[in-house]
């Protein structure tokens, strides 16, 4: 992989994440996606978050994409609101919830946990490390509150003026705004993504979704991983001026932080 393919995309699954990057960037930042509240709505009427089941729940004679269009049919059956607007009024109105907060009235030990309860709820771990028990205790902690979950593998709405704003701070204009693969990478002005609309959708941006930002000399990347809930953040030593604790609830990756860090000795949240 060339140098420039390097500050381009994120590191493999389970590897250290800042030595995969062979010096090209020296710091790293995990920026949690927040959970989230809006007045007056109640996530339960809504569309949102992940749609996934397990493969036993498929009849065994059923077209596996006929039964799944019509169990989503059926899942979004009197939703008030779709996925698409419930991300337009989450960007204007969305109130955040720290990690922190949820994670200490739940009861759990930690933001590790929290993760594990996360990616267990949308069968995104392996069975191993699953642990139903504290997704449970998640999903009705924020039924009964009001409480929107983060979505994985995508730039969440309440981020997106802040990540614009992080580049502004550091000096650029424009970005490179590439979907996961690099196959429809655009040069865009900052402007674009100030909008008030969501990024997903926009005209201007890759057809398969945006998933990386990257400064145009190679200095700053923001990756966000396809089944995480998390955008992680590289840069040099600049980036530790940025106040990036004030736009972002995270940490700072150690030499030895990879991708699945909740399977490893927590770093507590810099904020």
């Amino acid at each position: 992989m060339s140098d420039i393919e390097r500050t381009t995309f994120g590191p493999p699954d389970d590897t250290p994440i800042l030595p995969w990057y062979g010096g090209a960037f020296s710091q790293a930042f995990v920026a949690l996606h927040p959970f989230f509240t809006v007045e007056g709505l109640d996530p339960s009427a809504c569309q949102h978050g992940t749609f996934s089941v397990l493969r036993s729940e498929v009849p065994e004679d059923a077209d596996l994409l006929e039964w799944l269009d019509e169990e989503a049919s059926r899942q979004g059956h009197g939703k008030e609101l779709n996925a698409d607007s419930v991300e337009l009024i989450s960007k204007r109105f969305g109130k955040k919830v720290d990690w922190s907060s949820i994670w200490r009235d739940v009861g759990f030990l930690d933001h590790c946990d929290l993760d594990t309860a996360l990616r267990t709820n949308i069968h995104g771990l392996r069975s191993e490390l699953e642990d139903h028990q504290l997704a449970k205790r998640l999903t009705s902690y924020c039924r009964q509150s009001g409480i929107f979950l983060p979505t994985e593998g995508s730039f969440q709405p309440l981020m997106q003026a802040d990540l614009t704003k992080l580049f502004r701070r550091a000096g650029y204009s424009s970005v490179i705004a590439g979907d996961e693969f690099g196959d429809d990478d655009r040069l865009v002005d900052l402007a674009l993504l100030e909008q008030q609309q969501p990024w997903a959708g926009m005209d201007e941006l890759s057809r398969w979704g945006i998933r990386r930002l990257i400064a145009p000399d190679r200095r700053l990347l923001v990756w966000v991983h396809w089944d995480s809930f998390y955008t992680v953040i590289f840069g040099g030593k600049s980036i530790g001026a940025a106040g990036l604790c004030d736009l972002f609830e995270g940490f700072w990756c150690s030499q030895t932080t990879t991708t699945y860090w909740l399977t490893q000795p927590c770093i507590p949240l810099s904020r």
